[in-house]
């Protein structure tokens, strides 16, 4: 891993810290905070992560236009491996792609933040 890379996953790593805490739009603030020195390699992942932690601010928040932020990060991240930094994106995108579809079938109580909420996690 490059220097930028770990950098990044650094990053990534306090961004998943405040996202696993529920504190959504937290995390959209620390990646957005570092986009300035993210490698352009690296930009699809910040910005996907970004648009997933918005989307679910927004529905934690009851407020408009949380289906369209998932799906438009999941659009991002969807290129990009399972394994990214050392985090789990898979996983991620996974639950994400579940929540968008309750979302779309206008199942949004059905989507569990508190009890079991989606989670950025370590790779392996």
């Amino acid at each position: 891993m490059t220097g930028d890379e770990e950098q990044a996953r650094r990053v990534v790593l306090d961004a998943a810290r405040e996202f696993n805490g529920g504190r959504y739009f937290e995390a959209h603030e620390v990646l957005e905070e570092a986009l300035d020195d993210v490698p352009d390699a690296l930009w699809p992942l910040f910005l996907g992560l970004i648009q997933v932690a918005v989307g679910y601010h927004k529905l934690a928040s009851g407020f408009d236009g949380a289906a369209r932020m998932l799906e438009i990060g999941l659009e991002k991240l969807a290129p990009l491996p399972d394994d990214v930094l050392g985090i789990a994106l898979g996983a991620l995108r996974a639950r994400a792609a579940a929540d968008l579809t309750q979302l779309r079938s206008g199942g949004a109580e059905r989507i569990d933040l508190h009890g079991a909420p989606p989670r950025l996690l370590p790779s392996g």
